[in-house]
């Protein structure tokens, strides 16, 4: 009976790492086109959903190169799901003002939170977009 409750419990731990993984996913900043609020080398947490609103921080595709997800704020927003997406440094972004908007098969998520480095850890919340 013993074994039988260990196999399981290894069972149940293994289907929920795999809910957990399909529901949050992790992304790492490089570049610095969301200076201040993200600066390079900060790691996130993010949720995966394509629900996103204006002022969230969304990890989206790369429209150019898909492979390549970016970390841009949410401008807007259109009907078709589509997203605007904009870097607050707008200097040394490159988003929506390139791309156009994202369609929603692009859109990998919403961040929550910031993991590492440890003094800067914690809940990251979407913003106003700044005025450029």
């Amino acid at each position: 009976m013993g074994w039988r409750r260990i196999r399981v419990g290894l069972a149940c731990a293994a289907a929920l790492a795999w809910l957990v993984a399909r529901r949050f996913g992790r992304v790492a900043v490089t570049g610095s086109s969301m200076a201040p609020a993200l600066l390079p080398g900060d790691r996130l947490l993010l949720v995966r959903t394509r629900r996103l609103r204006p002022g969230d921080l969304a990890v989206v595709r790369d429209p150019r190169q898909p492979r390549r997800p970016v970390v841009k704020r949410v401008a807007a927003v259109g009907a078709d799901g589509a997203v605007d997406v904009r870097g607050d440094n707008a200097a040394a972004s490159t988003d929506s003002r390139t791309w156009g908007p994202v369609p929603p098969d692009l859109v990998v998520g919403r961040v929550r939170s910031r993991y590492f480095p440890p003094a800067r850890s914690g809940r990251v919340a979407g913003e106003a977009l700044p005025r450029s």
